[in-house]
Protein backbone atom coordinates (compact mmCIF):
# COMPACT_ATOMS: atom_id res chain seq x y z
CA UNK A 1 0.00 0.00 0.00
CA UNK A 2 2.67 2.51 1.03
CA UNK A 3 4.80 1.81 -2.01
CA UNK A 4 1.75 2.22 -4.22
CA UNK A 5 0.90 5.57 -2.61
CA UNK A 6 4.46 6.78 -3.17
CA UNK A 7 4.32 5.78 -6.82
CA UNK A 8 0.88 7.38 -7.21
CA UNK A 9 2.29 10.65 -5.90
CA UNK A 10 4.97 10.55 -8.61
CA UNK A 11 2.16 11.20 -11.09
CA UNK A 12 3.50 9.92 -14.41
CA UNK A 13 1.67 7.18 -16.32
CA UNK A 14 4.24 4.46 -15.62
CA UNK A 15 4.19 5.23 -11.89
CA UNK A 16 0.38 5.14 -11.78
CA UNK A 17 0.31 1.74 -13.49
CA UNK A 18 2.84 0.46 -10.95
CA UNK A 19 0.80 1.95 -8.10
CA UNK A 20 -2.31 0.16 -9.37
CA UNK A 21 -0.40 -3.12 -9.41
CA UNK A 22 0.66 -2.53 -5.79
CA UNK A 23 -2.91 -1.79 -4.73
CA UNK A 24 -4.17 -4.92 -6.49
CA UNK A 25 -1.59 -7.07 -4.71
CA UNK A 26 -2.41 -5.47 -1.37
CA UNK A 27 -6.12 -5.94 -2.04
CA UNK A 28 -5.67 -9.67 -2.61
CA UNK A 29 -4.02 -9.95 0.80
CA UNK A 30 -6.49 -7.69 2.61
CA UNK A 31 -9.48 -9.64 1.36
CA UNK A 32 -8.21 -12.60 3.35
CA UNK A 33 -8.09 -10.70 6.67
CA UNK A 34 -10.85 -10.96 9.33
CA UNK A 35 -12.26 -7.46 8.77
CA UNK A 36 -15.34 -8.17 10.90
CA UNK A 37 -13.11 -8.71 13.93
CA UNK A 38 -11.12 -5.48 13.79
CA UNK A 39 -12.31 -2.06 12.51
CA UNK A 40 -8.76 -1.14 11.48
CA UNK A 41 -8.60 -4.16 9.19
CA UNK A 42 -11.90 -3.10 7.63
CA UNK A 43 -10.58 0.45 7.27
CA UNK A 44 -7.43 -0.88 5.60
CA UNK A 45 -9.46 -2.87 3.07
CA UNK A 46 -11.58 0.17 2.27
CA UNK A 47 -8.50 2.37 1.92
CA UNK A 48 -6.99 -0.09 -0.51
CA UNK A 49 -10.13 -0.11 -2.65
CA UNK A 50 -10.33 3.69 -2.63
CA UNK A 51 -6.66 4.07 -3.54
CA UNK A 52 -7.24 1.62 -6.37
CA UNK A 53 -10.14 3.76 -7.57
CA UNK A 54 -7.96 6.88 -7.44
CA UNK A 55 -5.27 5.21 -9.56
CA UNK A 56 -7.83 4.03 -12.12
CA UNK A 57 -9.29 7.54 -12.38
CA UNK A 58 -5.86 8.97 -13.12
CA UNK A 59 -5.36 6.48 -15.94
CA UNK A 60 -8.44 8.01 -17.49
CA UNK A 61 -9.75 5.71 -20.23
CA UNK A 62 -13.42 4.70 -20.27
CA UNK A 63 -12.91 1.12 -19.14
CA UNK A 64 -10.71 2.21 -16.25
CA UNK A 65 -13.31 4.78 -15.18
CA UNK A 66 -15.97 2.09 -14.88
CA UNK A 67 -13.58 -0.03 -12.78
CA UNK A 68 -12.78 3.01 -10.66
CA UNK A 69 -16.46 3.60 -9.91
CA UNK A 70 -16.83 -0.06 -8.90
CA UNK A 71 -13.82 0.28 -6.55
CA UNK A 72 -15.29 3.43 -4.99
CA UNK A 73 -18.67 1.77 -4.53
CA UNK A 74 -17.19 -1.30 -2.84
CA UNK A 75 -14.89 0.82 -0.67
CA UNK A 76 -17.81 2.97 0.46
CA UNK A 77 -19.87 -0.13 1.31
CA UNK A 78 -16.99 -1.48 3.40
CA UNK A 79 -16.57 1.91 5.15
CA UNK A 80 -20.25 2.24 6.04
CA UNK A 81 -19.99 -0.75 8.38
CA UNK A 82 -17.36 1.04 10.51
CA UNK A 83 -18.18 2.72 13.85
CA UNK A 84 -17.63 6.26 12.56
CA UNK A 85 -17.34 7.79 16.03
CA UNK A 86 -14.50 5.44 17.02
CA UNK A 87 -11.77 7.09 14.94
CA UNK A 88 -11.71 10.45 13.14
CA UNK A 89 -10.10 8.76 10.15
CA UNK A 90 -13.25 6.74 9.52
CA UNK A 91 -15.75 9.55 8.72
CA UNK A 92 -13.00 11.51 6.96
CA UNK A 93 -12.18 8.68 4.57
CA UNK A 94 -15.85 7.90 3.98
CA UNK A 95 -16.66 11.53 3.18
CA UNK A 96 -13.75 11.81 0.77
CA UNK A 97 -14.72 8.51 -0.85
CA UNK A 98 -18.22 9.86 -1.55
CA UNK A 99 -16.72 13.12 -2.82
CA UNK A 100 -14.24 11.37 -5.12
CA UNK A 101 -17.02 9.14 -6.39
CA UNK A 102 -18.84 12.32 -7.37
CA UNK A 103 -15.77 13.56 -9.26
CA UNK A 104 -15.57 10.20 -11.04
CA UNK A 105 -19.22 10.42 -12.06
CA UNK A 106 -18.60 13.91 -13.44
CA UNK A 107 -15.56 12.71 -15.39
CA UNK A 108 -17.66 9.92 -16.87
CA UNK A 109 -20.28 12.40 -18.06
CA UNK A 110 -23.04 10.85 -15.99
CA UNK A 111 -26.29 12.81 -15.41
CA UNK A 112 -25.58 15.70 -13.06
CA UNK A 113 -28.01 14.40 -10.44
CA UNK A 114 -25.60 11.52 -9.74
CA UNK A 115 -22.51 13.56 -8.76
CA UNK A 116 -24.76 15.96 -6.86
CA UNK A 117 -26.07 13.04 -4.79
CA UNK A 118 -22.51 11.84 -4.13
CA UNK A 119 -21.36 15.32 -3.03
CA UNK A 120 -24.47 15.64 -0.85
CA UNK A 121 -23.58 12.32 0.83
CA UNK A 122 -20.07 13.61 1.56
CA UNK A 123 -21.48 16.85 2.93
CA UNK A 124 -23.91 15.03 5.23
CA UNK A 125 -21.06 12.97 6.71
CA UNK A 126 -18.86 16.01 7.33
CA UNK A 127 -21.74 18.04 8.76
CA UNK A 128 -22.60 15.34 11.29
CA UNK A 129 -21.28 15.43 14.86
CA UNK A 130 -19.42 12.19 14.16
CA UNK A 131 -16.99 14.23 12.05
CA UNK A 132 -16.16 16.73 14.80
CA UNK A 133 -12.75 15.17 15.43
CA UNK A 134 -11.51 15.68 11.86
CA UNK A 135 -8.73 18.26 12.11
CA UNK A 136 -9.16 19.63 8.57
CA UNK A 137 -12.94 19.41 8.61
CA UNK A 138 -13.55 23.03 7.58
CA UNK A 139 -11.27 22.74 4.57
CA UNK A 140 -12.87 19.46 3.47
CA UNK A 141 -16.33 20.97 3.88
CA UNK A 142 -15.27 23.89 1.69
CA UNK A 143 -13.95 21.51 -1.00
CA UNK A 144 -17.16 19.49 -1.07
CA UNK A 145 -19.37 22.59 -1.02
CA UNK A 146 -17.46 24.15 -3.92
CA UNK A 147 -17.79 21.06 -6.09
CA UNK A 148 -21.43 20.70 -5.09
CA UNK A 149 -22.02 24.34 -6.07
CA UNK A 150 -20.31 23.78 -9.42
CA UNK A 151 -22.49 20.73 -10.11
CA UNK A 152 -25.63 22.61 -9.10
CA UNK A 153 -24.86 25.28 -11.70
CA UNK A 154 -25.00 22.64 -14.44
CA UNK A 155 -28.64 21.85 -13.54
CA UNK A 156 -29.46 25.32 -14.90
CA UNK A 157 -32.64 26.01 -12.95
CA UNK A 158 -33.51 28.93 -10.67
CA UNK A 159 -33.66 26.60 -7.67
CA UNK A 160 -30.33 24.92 -8.44
CA UNK A 161 -28.69 28.33 -8.97
CA UNK A 162 -29.92 29.48 -5.55
CA UNK A 163 -28.57 26.29 -3.97
CA UNK A 164 -25.26 26.79 -5.80
CA UNK A 165 -24.95 30.33 -4.44
CA UNK A 166 -25.66 29.16 -0.90
CA UNK A 167 -23.05 26.40 -1.14
CA UNK A 168 -20.43 28.72 -2.66
CA UNK A 169 -21.00 31.38 0.00
CA UNK A 170 -20.64 28.82 2.75
CA UNK A 171 -17.42 27.49 1.20
CA UNK A 172 -15.94 31.00 1.07
CA UNK A 173 -16.84 31.63 4.71
CA UNK A 174 -15.11 28.40 5.76
CA UNK A 175 -11.73 29.29 4.22
CA UNK A 176 -11.61 33.08 4.12
CA UNK A 177 -9.65 33.30 7.35
CA UNK A 178 -6.76 31.17 6.07
CA UNK A 179 -6.68 31.87 2.31
CA UNK A 180 -3.70 34.20 2.45
CA UNK A 181 -1.49 31.63 4.16
CA UNK A 182 -2.72 28.31 2.75
CA UNK A 183 -2.59 27.85 -1.03
CA UNK A 184 -5.00 24.90 -0.95
CA UNK A 185 -7.57 26.98 0.95
CA UNK A 186 -7.00 29.87 -1.48
CA UNK A 187 -7.69 27.59 -4.43
CA UNK A 188 -10.98 26.45 -2.91
CA UNK A 189 -11.99 30.01 -2.07
CA UNK A 190 -11.20 31.23 -5.57
CA UNK A 191 -13.13 28.39 -7.19
CA UNK A 192 -16.11 29.09 -4.93
CA UNK A 193 -16.01 32.78 -5.90
CA UNK A 194 -15.80 31.76 -9.55
CA UNK A 195 -18.97 29.67 -9.19
CA UNK A 196 -20.71 32.48 -7.34
CA UNK A 197 -19.75 34.97 -10.06
CA UNK A 198 -21.17 32.61 -12.67
CA UNK A 199 -24.55 32.45 -10.93
CA UNK A 200 -24.59 36.22 -10.47
CA UNK A 201 -23.76 36.75 -14.16
CA UNK A 202 -26.78 34.64 -15.10
CA UNK A 203 -29.02 36.68 -12.80
CA UNK A 204 -27.69 39.98 -14.12
CA UNK A 205 -28.29 38.87 -17.71
CA UNK A 206 -31.97 38.18 -16.98
CA UNK A 207 -34.54 40.90 -17.78
CA UNK A 208 -34.85 43.49 -15.00
CA UNK A 209 -37.77 42.95 -12.64
CA UNK A 210 -37.88 46.56 -11.44
CA UNK A 211 -36.92 50.07 -12.51
CA UNK A 212 -33.91 50.04 -10.19
CA UNK A 213 -30.83 50.71 -12.41
CA UNK A 214 -28.57 49.00 -9.87
CA UNK A 215 -29.59 45.37 -9.20
CA UNK A 216 -28.71 44.19 -5.71
CA UNK A 217 -26.46 41.50 -7.19
CA UNK A 218 -24.04 44.11 -8.54
CA UNK A 219 -22.44 44.86 -5.18
CA UNK A 220 -21.84 41.18 -4.45
CA UNK A 221 -20.51 40.72 -7.98
CA UNK A 222 -17.92 43.48 -7.66
CA UNK A 223 -16.99 42.31 -4.16
CA UNK A 224 -16.36 38.78 -5.42
CA UNK A 225 -14.23 39.99 -8.32
CA UNK A 226 -12.21 42.39 -6.16
CA UNK A 227 -11.72 39.89 -3.31
CA UNK A 228 -10.66 37.10 -5.63
CA UNK A 229 -8.23 39.23 -7.61
CA UNK A 230 -6.77 40.70 -4.43
CA UNK A 231 -6.15 37.18 -3.16
CA UNK A 232 -4.45 36.22 -6.44
CA UNK A 233 -2.21 39.29 -6.20
CA UNK A 234 -1.15 38.36 -2.67
CA UNK A 235 -0.07 34.91 -3.85
CA UNK A 236 1.69 36.41 -6.87
CA UNK A 237 3.80 38.48 -4.46
CA UNK A 238 4.94 35.16 -2.97
CA UNK A 239 5.87 33.80 -6.38
CA UNK A 240 2.82 31.52 -6.68
CA UNK A 241 1.43 31.77 -10.21
CA UNK A 242 -1.03 28.87 -10.25
CA UNK A 243 -4.13 31.06 -9.95
CA UNK A 244 -3.72 33.09 -13.15
CA UNK A 245 -6.36 31.25 -15.16
CA UNK A 246 -9.05 31.96 -12.59
CA UNK A 247 -7.78 35.55 -12.23
CA UNK A 248 -8.36 35.98 -15.96
CA UNK A 249 -12.03 34.96 -15.59
CA UNK A 250 -12.55 37.13 -12.49
CA UNK A 251 -10.99 40.14 -14.23
CA UNK A 252 -13.20 39.69 -17.30
CA UNK A 253 -16.25 39.36 -15.07
CA UNK A 254 -15.30 42.45 -13.09
CA UNK A 255 -14.81 44.61 -16.19
CA UNK A 256 -18.22 43.61 -17.55
CA UNK A 257 -20.02 44.39 -14.29
CA UNK A 258 -18.25 47.71 -13.72
CA UNK A 259 -18.65 48.82 -17.33
CA UNK A 260 -22.35 47.94 -17.32
CA UNK A 261 -23.42 49.23 -13.92
CA UNK A 262 -20.66 51.43 -12.49
CA UNK A 263 -18.63 52.71 -15.47
CA UNK A 264 -17.18 55.53 -13.37
CA UNK A 265 -15.18 52.91 -11.44
CA UNK A 266 -14.02 50.81 -14.40
CA UNK A 267 -10.65 52.53 -14.90
CA UNK A 268 -9.92 52.35 -11.18
CA UNK A 269 -10.69 48.63 -11.18
CA UNK A 270 -8.38 48.01 -14.13
CA UNK A 271 -5.52 50.15 -12.76
CA UNK A 272 -5.67 48.56 -9.34
CA UNK A 273 -5.49 45.01 -10.59
CA UNK A 274 -2.80 45.74 -13.18
CA UNK A 275 -0.46 47.58 -10.81
CA UNK A 276 2.74 45.49 -10.66
CA UNK A 277 3.61 47.05 -7.29
CA UNK A 278 0.56 45.32 -5.83
CA UNK A 279 1.37 41.90 -7.26
CA UNK A 280 4.24 41.12 -9.62
CA UNK A 281 5.45 42.28 -13.02
CA UNK A 282 5.19 38.70 -14.27
CA UNK A 283 1.51 38.54 -13.30
CA UNK A 284 0.60 41.87 -14.91
CA UNK A 285 2.41 40.98 -18.13
CA UNK A 286 1.25 37.35 -18.19
CA UNK A 287 -0.56 36.00 -21.23
CA UNK A 288 -3.72 35.55 -19.18
CA UNK A 289 -3.90 39.16 -18.00
CA UNK A 290 -2.81 40.62 -21.35
CA UNK A 291 -5.66 38.74 -22.99
CA UNK A 292 -8.12 39.96 -20.36
CA UNK A 293 -7.05 43.60 -20.80
CA UNK A 294 -7.17 43.35 -24.59
CA UNK A 295 -10.66 41.92 -24.43
CA UNK A 296 -11.79 44.70 -22.09
CA UNK A 297 -10.33 47.41 -24.38
CA UNK A 298 -11.93 45.91 -27.47
CA UNK A 299 -15.29 45.66 -25.75
CA UNK A 300 -15.45 48.86 -23.74
CA UNK A 301 -12.67 51.10 -25.06
CA UNK A 302 -10.86 53.73 -22.98
CA UNK A 303 -13.15 55.57 -20.56
CA UNK A 304 -12.88 58.74 -18.58
CA UNK A 305 -13.35 58.35 -14.87
CA UNK A 306 -14.40 60.99 -12.35
CA UNK A 307 -10.86 62.44 -12.25
CA UNK A 308 -10.79 62.90 -16.03
CA UNK A 309 -8.17 60.16 -16.64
Amino acid sequence: MKHGIRRLDDGDQTAIVEALSCFDRALDMRRGLPIDDDPLLRYGLAACLLNRGDALIRLGDAGRMIDALAAFDEGIDVMRALPLTADARFPRRLAMACHNRGLALQAMGRPVAEPIAAFADALAILDDDQASGITDRQYLLAVVLTNLASARVVENTAESAALARDAARRAIALVEGVETGDAAAAEVGLKARHVLCHTIAVRLSAPAVSDDPMPEDVHEATDMADEGLDLVRQWEKKGIARFRAIAYDLFRFGTVVYATYQPQFLNEFVREHLDPNRSSAEYVSSAEMRAAVQEALERWGPRKDSSGD
